[in-house]
């Protein structure tokens, strides 16, 4: 049962990576099955893993040591079977307390009215296309076939594109706040101009061919709640990527691609 990462003291279990694949619906699986897939479902397991370390060298205050209390008692009470759920339980209580420490005024995550206010006067954002592809080799070809002008982008992207939320959109992806996306997207999407496409761009995920397809200023628009819950969410993504890389400088990471790769994944039918 090879460990396909370790975190700091820790390692992630096929058994565990199996799990999180079988607990999705069956569309999400067909995409988690896949090399790109499998690369995101273990970062975000890793990043899982990371936020625990972390979260145990913090004190526990009087309400997350309250809630564990109960935790316990619980599965003293004749849910010793259930072990794994308690861990499991423990762990999200930890997590979650965590996360709401650091999103306390002061706390690295804590976006602020008026950094809000500053993004929507200062930001735009950006809508965009994209065929995501496990094998690069397909990438290169599909690139090639749009730069030679013979097919068209929105139906290349929905017969091919291993991205299942864009893909029946033609690859369309909305408009896009700086700070939302993963950082090798991001950087290749800020550096071209609309209607222009991007060379094949390397992610954790796999292999992008990007589109972009409009801009418009965040300004022009009335910053509703709506607009406000974007841009906190989009500030606060910019703080999580920040904390998770300097929490990386502290822990050590190592990740068994090989592993990853041979790993077989049983999955659930729709009729099953």
């Amino acid at each position: 049962d090879p460990a396909l990462a370790r975190v700091g003291p820790d390692a992630i279990r096929p058994s565990a990576f199996i799990k999180e694949v079988q607990g999705v619906p069956f569309t999400s699986q067909k995409y988690l099955t896949s090399a790109a897939g499998r690369k995101e479902l273990l970062e975000l397991l890793v990043r899982r893993k990371l936020m625990l370390v972390e979260a145990a060298k913090a004190p526990i205050d009087g309400g997350l040591a309250q809630r564990l209390k109960e935790l316990k008692a619980l599965r003293a009470e004749g849910q010793r079977a259930l072990d794994k759920k308690y861990f499991e339980n423990r762990e999200r209580l930890i997590t979650a307390d965590f996360m709401e420490k650091l999103s306390r005024p002061g706390g690295p995550l804590h976006v602020t009215d008026e950094g809000i206010l500053a993004f929507w006067k200062t930001e735009s954002e950006v809508r965009a296309s994209h065929i995501l592809l496990a094998d690069r080799a397909k990438a290169d070809d599909i690139h090639a076939r749009l730069l030679n002008k013979k097919e068209d982008f929105t139906a290349l992207a929905k017969a091919h594109s291993e991205d299942p939320g864009t893909a029946v959109r033609g690859g369309d992806t909305g408009y896009l706040l700086r700070g939302s996306l993963v950082g090798e997207f991001e950087d290749a999407l800020s550096g071209l101009k609309t209607g222009a496409v991007s060379d094949v761009v390397t992610s954790p995920y796999g292999f992008h061919i990007i589109r972009r397809t409009g801009e418009r200023r965040l300004s022009e628009q009335p910053l509703d709640d709506a607009l406000k819950t974007r841009i906190r969410q989009a500030l606060q993504s910019q703080r999580l990527s920040a904390w998770f890389a300097d929490a990386r400088r502290r822990v050590p990471v190592r990740t068994n691609d090989a592993a990853l790769a041979d790993l077989s994944i049983p999955t659930k039918t729709p009729e099953q």
